[in-house]
């Protein structure tokens, strides 16, 4: 017995001796594992106390769906706003706690990796990592990537190569079409679980029902002339939609806001004109004529498109984001010495009205008339510093967030503007991935020329979570490039009554707006003809919301 003794446990005795031994964390973590390994069945969810958020209802019903009906295998189908990104990731989650999942690529919009990424690591502790070069593939376990740098050479070859656990699609409705590079490239990966997460499988006809069904369950739907006889009526028409329902549940979780007694509160939109002040007015003319000669003279005027484009938006929100941009071109060796000399003439109007800014004092009266905290967007840093030195030597409480923090400043700052209130005044960085419910009043400084970074500004108070009305409140300039684009966004879009997934597909057709507006402006010989160019976009994006708005019935009607 002796001896059996020393030939089993000597090595580990020598170990210890020497001190070469595993942190006792370790062994914890092994054991957890151990003994969650022993539990079958997805009768409970095992993850939901290391999850840093509570799941509503809906989103645990259809959690625990997939897991146990589908086998890991489902379309996420709820409607806007009701939280598919953190059902996917729960699901994710899940699979690897038991020890089911561990390699995991995740296919999305390239505006909405950032956002994966912060959900994934705030809210359910999953690291995952933004890839987006060639070598980086097998390097980490989870990775995250737009499906268009995935699908391309020599992207789409070392993925293929790489046995991935599970497979997430964002806006799943892009492969809608089996004959595409994007389909034919997911569905030619080597996965164990796939899920497809979209608010409208149907974009134009039930082909696409077949198609994106066929990804996750081939068979399921039987042969595409099966499916015509059994459940097309014509292109867009189902026959027996029940019973077509009945055949996709087997794959396919969908909630509606109605089914999930989830009632997002009212927004509220207010629009504060702001007139500019004669010498305002003059520096706003000038600065115009001035993008428009730079862009239509000769030489490198290709090369000046962005920089006058960046310098019309500075012009909309404060002549201190302007001047920065004017005193750069001042000294640039790019410009002629005529053109040097007129934006030094420009950037000391700038300076001359900068103190004066009516706009500086319109934010101010109407924080001032507000008994609760308010949240302040702008686009420019300078613009920012120049409001947060005017309402702090106001003696408001006022707190800064822009992208130059780190992430614990980020966080004390958003935690300083939770237990002080005040004035929190943000620029972008605050559009992405930062909750901030406890607040229902955002003040926009000045207005992006991009929807989509709009929305991500209200949605950081308008989300799940909020319990009161959100007051939106917009200063605008009026007779200006601003008023311009608040009205096409306003008006044509609707904007103030969309969410992130409408506006993705009312705005395909028109991706790069703020060039499009910027161009407008710089080519326009006059106001008139910049409000004829304004017009056609208009047009065109009431075209494209009312082709969305036919989506969401279409969908409905089949789907329920």
């Amino acid at each position: 017995m002796e001896i059996a003794f020393r030939s089993e446990h000597e090595a580990v005795l020598d170990a210890l001796a020497q001190g070469r031994f595993e942190p006792w964390r370790w062994f914890e973590l092994r054991l957890r594992a151990e003994r969650l390994g022993l539990t079958q069945g997805f009768e409970r969810l095992l993850c939901l106390e290391g999850l840093r958020i509570e799941l509503y209802d809906h989103q645990r019903e259809a959690v625990l769906r997939v897991l146990r009906d589908m086998r890991g295998r489902a379309l996420l189908a709820d409607e806007v706003g009701l939280g598919k990104t953190i059902e996917a990731g729960v699901i994710l989650k899940e699979y690897m706690l038991r020890g089911l999942a561990r390699k995991a690529l995740i296919l999305a919009p390239a505006s909405l990796l950032t956002q994966w990424q912060q959900e994934l690591a705030e809210k359910l502790g999953i690291p995952a990592r933004i890839n987006r070069s060639a070598d980086n593939w097998h390097r980490w376990d989870c990775v995250i990537t737009s499906l268009d740098t995935a699908r391309r050479a020599p992207h789409a070859d070392r993925i293929r190569e790489i046995p991935w656990d599970m497979v997430i699609v964002d806006e799943a409705h892009r492969l809608k079409n089996r004959h595409t590079v994007s389909w034919r490239f997911v569905d030619g990966l080597t996965k164990k679980y796939l899920l497809l997460l979209t608010a409208t499988p149907i974009q134009n006809d039930l082909t696409e029902l077949y198609n994106m069904f066929t990804l996750l369950k081939p068979g399921l739907l039987r042969t595409y002339s099966s499916f015509k006889r059994e459940f097309m009526l014509d292109k867009r028409s189902a026959k027996d939609a029940g019973r077509l329902r009945e055949r996709l549940s087997e794959v396919m979780v969908r909630s509606t806001r109605r089914d999930a007694l989830l009632r997002l509160p009212r927004r509220l939109v207010e629009t504060v004109p702001v007139p500019l002040s004669g010498p305002e007015e003059a520096f706003y003319r000038d600065v115009v004529a001035f993008a428009r000669s730079l862009h239509q003279g000769g030489g490198a005027a290709g090369e000046r498109v962005l920089p006058l484009i960046l310098l019309l938006r500075e012009l909309c929100s404060s002549p201190h984001a302007a001047c920065r941009t004017l005193e750069v071109m001042a000294c640039s060796d790019r410009l002629e010495p005529g053109e040097r000399e007129w934006a030094r003439t420009l950037a000391a109007q700038a300076r001359a009205i900068a103190a004066s800014a009516r706009k500086l004092a319109a934010a101010e009266s109407w924080i001032a008339a507000q008994a609760e905290p308010v949240l302040v967007f702008t686009e420019f840093r300078a613009t920012q510093a120049a409001l947060a030195e005017r309402l702090s030597a106001l003696g408001f409480i006022v707190t800064v967030f822009h992208g130059g923090l780190t992430r614990e400043e980020r966080s004390a700052a958003v935690d300083r503007f939770r237990q002080a209130g005040g004035v929190l005044i943000s620029t972008e960085a605050g559009g992405e991935g930062q909750n901030l419910q406890f607040c229902r009043v955002v003040l926009n400084y000045d207005l992006p020329w991009n929807p989509m970074r709009v929305e991500q500004r209200i949605g950081r108070v308008h989300r799940l979570g909020q319990t009161r009305d959100v007051r939106i409140v917009n200063l605008i300039t009026p007779g200006t490039i601003e008023e311009h684009v608040y009205r096409l966004l306003h008006e044509k879009i609707c904007l103030f009554r969309q969410v992130i997934g409408d506006l993705d597909l009312i705005l395909a057709e028109e991706p790069r707006l703020e060039r499009t507006v910027g161009q407008l402006v710089l080519e326009a010989p006059d106001e008139e003809a910049l409000l004829t160019g304004l017009a056609a976009v208009g047009r065109r994006f009431e075209r494209a919301r009312q082709r969305w708005e036919a989506i969401q019935r279409r969908n409905e009607e089949v789907l329920a």
